[in-house]
């Protein structure tokens, strides 16, 4: 309220001033005329100051609000990957299973086939349909309640053996270096993660995969190349679910 005091002061001057020309009756009427000038400016004033703390209150909630995207997108890729540091560790969680064309965050569908490094062949209907049948079925094997992972390596290898060009060839290869990851096979699975990024650089696991090797130098006290990694991941995915998770990876490396 300090503007208020310096205020009435100044108002009251020209009174004191004119007090020896002016009656009582008159000086009290000029009195009050700056009072009640003075009160009015003081309720304006703290109108405005009202109005600002509800405008930063507003703030406040958009930036609140913002955040909560901000991590609904990094739960959906932090989901898988925690049920699979779970499995790692022997924990009850381990993948949860996903359809096919979908990334590890569950947003966004697999790059179109021209987008691949490899061109997918031509197949029939038939062949389609056998060929999702025995993706399906590999996948299947990621079940955390069967938790048949080694079956599922092998059954991914295969798939990658006979459809090496197929459009779901990067999925398979993802998921590959995923059942590796959770049975703590930490040289395949960062061998598998890496020929995502090599074979299929088009592909949506791009992201995911460097995110995952990263994760695997730095288990492998490598913090170097797991910065550099991350630091790929953010630059080249800035908007992903797994550049986020990276982001919080080197501040912790860092500190």
């Amino acid at each position: 309220m300090r503007y208020g005091s310096s205020a009435l002061l100044f108002a009251l001057l020209p009174a004191a001033v004119l007090a020896a020309d002016l009656s009582t009756a008159q000086r009290l009427e000029l009195l009050e005329r700056r009072v009640s000038r003075i009160t009015n400016l003081t309720l304006e004033l703290n109108q405005v100051r009202g109005e600002n703390r509800e405008l930063r209150g507003q703030i406040e909630n958009l930036g609140y609000e913002i955040e909560q995207l901000k991590r609904k997108q990094r739960d959906l890729y932090l989901d898988i990957d925690q049920r699979l540091s779970a499995g790692q560790s022997g924990g009850a969680g381990a993948v949860a299973v996903q359809p096919p064309g979908t990334s590890s965050g569950g947003a966004a569908a697999e790059a179109p086939a021209s987008a691949q490094s490899r061109t997918p062949a031509a197949v029939s209907t038939a062949d389609r349909a056998q060929i999702e049948t025995e993706y399906q079925a590999a996948y299947a094997l990621l079940n955390p309640r069967t938790k048949q992972y080694a079956e599922a390596a092998r059954a991914f290898t295969a798939f990658l053996g006979k459809y090496p060009d197929d459009e779901l060839a990067p999925n398979a290869q993802y998921w590959l270096g995923e059942a590796y990851y959770v049975t703590q096979k930490n040289a395949d699975a960062l061998k598998a993660f890496e020929a995502v990024v090599g074979e299929f650089p088009g592909s949506t696991k791009v992201p995911d995969a460097l995110f995952k090797i990263g994760k695997l130098r730095e288990a492998g006290g490598n913090r170097n190349a797991a910065r550099a990694s991350y630091e790929k991941v953010v630059a080249e995915f800035p908007n992903s679910a797994a550049a986020g998770l990276a982001r919080d990876r080197l501040g912790k490396i860092r500190n």
